[in-house]
């Protein structure tokens, strides 16, 4: 279209806009229809007079209705003003996004983007730093803890695995949304529903299995650690419960918000004060590592040693730097709930970078003060006193934190399967239904986690198997399904083959390395 045209019709319609309602949120009046005589630079232009503004997406489409393309390739919306269908002109792709911008504008007053929800559909509220914030708290956890260890497997190269890793996350999670959106119109809502789209019925049955194994699986290590973390720091002020017992509380009070919240954009505050409390856990780790280094608190013993690579160590920390950047099954809920979905990208690899300075940091400040030494978590190798009780402190407040979003996960996927929405159960069956199985679910995951003596190493195997598949294996493989092997140049394969050679490898060593913990354990009659 020329710019002259454009600028025409934005007048035009800036003209109509002012005689309308003086209120600034008034309503805006119907823009004139275009005449249906055009001069020849518009008819050379390819302008058409019957592109009308409709809706591509199903009644059962769980997406947001969102401008889309027709089969004829006419740019189309669902949007309508007072009721009547107006016909626009079909304009270039480098336009659309003007034509969306004075809309926009008109339509909200120039407060925000517009957002339409189906019925049962979380809202799209959550802003960048909602999102941010729920991705964070969900990667970094424990994790942050292993690094320093994770070094001394490797050596200084695990610096480059890191670094790696954190490109890899934030590749395989754009991707991942990208399936979500490989069918025009219409939007999946879950791993899940990827899978059965990529291959079939069985393809759902292996994501699920990978999906809800992960989610529920982490819960469950979350309560163990949450409880022996309390036990640690309260025993030693005369507080007479075991860890089993601590346990019982720390899943009552994940029942809590976990029985009150509804969406991911509700956890909001609860991911703030989670990624708050993981970076004061960071902090106190690396001010107390370079502060009290090994040689410092034992000036009598020998330095510790350092290398830089261990060849046969990379496999094993592979796994444990890749679990620590793990969240794969919560961004298609946490993308659901965004107020600006097209900003994911930014995101997901803000969220990555985040985690990867984080990580240099606690890494390469515990591997260079205690060296070979150092042991996992790495607050066990500080000295101790109030920052290293602080920093206890504050990862299991994290952890409790991050175990309800991490439910959410499972339970938002359950409750879209089972359509326990109030649209169709009503508001009080719905809230009630919604209570009683969740309830159920937590009652559950808190028994499997008192039952199983050896469970830590237990889900650490199935961790490296279901966690890294997630991350590295599923979302490349449903890209590659879905649209096809041509969609991506030849240098951009390359990295997937890369991608997919790191997650094999560090999903079969990391199983490795758990089996061994968990013979060991079962041969030393466990703690």
């Amino acid at each position: 279209m020329p710019v002259p045209t454009l600028i025409r019709r934005v007048l035009n319609r800036s003209n109509t806009l002012a005689d309308s309602n003086d209120t600034p949120n008034g309503p805006v009046s119907p823009m004139p229809m275009p005449s249906a005589t055009f001069n020849a630079a518009d008819q050379d232009a390819g302008i058409a007079t019957t592109a009308q503004f409709t809706s591509n997406f199903p009644d059962s489409s769980p997406i947001y209705e969102a401008p889309t393309t027709n089969a004829d390739g006419d740019f189309t919306d669902s949007s309508s003003i007072d009721g009547s269908d107006i016909k626009m002109p079909m304009v270039e792709d480098g336009e659309k996004d003007v034509i969306e911008d004075i809309t926009r504008l008109e339509s909200q007053g120039g407060e925000q983007e517009p957002v339409v929800v189906r019925q049962g559909q979380p809202a799209r509220n959550a802003g960048f730093l909602r999102s941010f914030s729920n991705v964070v708290c969900i990667i970094i956890g424990t994790g942050c803890l292993q690094i320093p260890y994770a070094f001394a497997k490797t050596g200084w190269i695990g610096v480059i695995i890191v670094v790696l890793s954190a490109f890899i996350g934030g590749y395989t999670g754009v991707l991942t949304i990208k399936c979500l959106y490989y069918q025009q119109g219409h939007r999946l809502h879950s791993f899940p529903q990827i899978g059965r789209a990529a291959f079939g019925r069985w393809g759902q049955y292996a994501t699920q299995f990978f999906n809800y194994l992960y989610s529920l699986g982490t819960t469950c290590l979350y309560i163990i650690l949450s409880g022996q973390f309390i036990y640690q720091l309260l025993s030693t002020v005369g507080v007479d419960l075991s860890k089993k017992v601590w346990m019982i509380i720390v899943a009552l009070i994940i029942w809590i918000p976990v029985a009150i919240l509804k969406q991911m954009s509700e956890a909001a505050v609860m991911a703030i004060f989670g990624l708050l409390a993981s970076v004061v856990v960071i902090v106190v780790a690396t001010v107390m590592s370079i502060a009290q280094p090994y040689t410092k608190m034992y000036p009598n013993e020998p330095p510790p040693g350092e290398d830089v690579a261990i060849a046969i160590g990379i496999p094993v920390a592979l796994s444990s730097i890749v679990f620590s950047y793990s969240g794969s099954v919560v961004y298609p809920h946490v993308e659901a709930s965004m107020r600006k979905p097209k900003q994911w990208p930014n995101v997901v690899y803000t969220a990555m970078t985040f985690c990867m300075v984080c990580y240099l940091l606690i890494g390469v400040s515990g591997y260079w003060a205690y060296g070979d030494l150092v042991v996992s978590p790495v607050l066990d190798s500080i000295p101790t006193g109030a920052p290293a009780t602080i920093a206890k402190v504050m990862i299991t407040l994290h952890v409790i934190i991050a175990a309800p979003i991490m439910l959410l996960t499972f339970f938002l996927e359950v409750e879209e399967g089972w359509q326990i929405n109030a649209e169709r159960l009503g508001k009080k069956r719905e809230f009630i239904v919604r209570l009683v199985y969740r309830s159920v679910v937590v009652a559950l995951v808190c028994a499997v986690s008192l039952a199983i003596p050896y469970f830590a190493d237990f889900l650490s195997l199935i961790s490296s198997i279901a966690c890294v598949t997630m991350f590295a294996i599923l979302p490349i493989v449903c890209y590659l399904k879905l649209y096809g092997h041509k969609i991506a140049p030849w240098y951009e394969k390359i990295w997937m083959a890369i991608v997919l050679v790191i997650g094999i490898i560090a999903s079969i060593w990391g199983s490795v390395d758990a089996i061994k913990s968990l013979i060991r354990d079962v041969q030393e009659g466990g703690s």
